[in-house]
C-alpha cells in the first residue's frame, strides 16, 4: 500500500506543483517542507522511511530545482530548529510564515501529502496540521478539507 501511495504522489506531482506556483515560491516551498517535516515528526520522530519520503516529495515537487544534498541539509535544518524550539513552537512559526506568504493552503497541502505518503495521516499528525493551520489563520474545517484532498489522491 505504501508503494501505491508514493506512486500516487508522483502521478499528481504536476497538479501539486501548479498549486505551488505563487509569488515567493522558494519561501513557500521551504515553509511547506518544514511543515511536512514537523508533521512527520508529530508521531514521535522522523524515521528513515519518512525522511526518504520527504526527500522524494521535495525532489518531485520542486521538479529538480532542489538537489538531493540541499534537501538533506534543509531537513537537517528543520530538525535542528525543532530540537531547539520544540515542534509546537516551530509549528506556530511555520503557520505564521505561510500566513505572511498568503499561501497557507498550499503549504498545509504539501505537509498533508507528506503525512499521507508515509503511514497515512495519524491523529498526532492531524493535530499538528490543525496547529499550523491555526497559526496560518485557517480554521479546523478548512484544514480537514485540505487533509481530505491530500488523502483522496491515494484513491485517484
Amino acid at each position: 500500500m505504501s508503494k501505491a501511495k508514493k506512486l500516487s504522489l508522483e502521478d499528481h506531482a504536476d497538479k501539486i506543483r501548479e498549486e505551488l506556483k505563487v509569488p515567493r515560491q522558494e519561501e513557500l516551498f521551504k515553509a511547506a517542507v518544514e511543515a511536512g517535516y514537523l508533521t512527520a515528526r508529530a508521531d514521535g520522530g522522523v524515521d528513515d522511511t519518512e525522511r526518504a519520503v520527504l526527500v522524494k516529495a521535495v525532489e518531485l515537487l520542486s521538479q529538480g530545482l532542489v538537489l538531493e544534498w540541499e534537501t538533506e541539509s534543509l531537513l537537517d535544518e528543520c530538525q535542528k530548529l525543532a530540537d531547539d524550539e520544540g515542534v509546537d513552537g516551530r509549528a506556530a512559526k511555520v503557520g505564521a510564515t505561510l500566513k505572511d506568504l498568503g499561501q497557507p493552503e498550499a503549504g498545509l497541502f504539501v505537509a498533508a501529502l507528506v503525512a499521507r505518503a508515509t503511514k497515512g495521516v495519524e491523529k498526532s499528525e492531524a493535530e499538528l496540521l490543525k496547529s499550523i493551520g491555526k497559526s496560518a489563520g485557517i480554521g479546523t474545517d478548512k484544514v480537514r478539507d485540505i487533509v481530505k484532498r491530500a488523502t483522496s489522491l491515494a484513491s485517484d
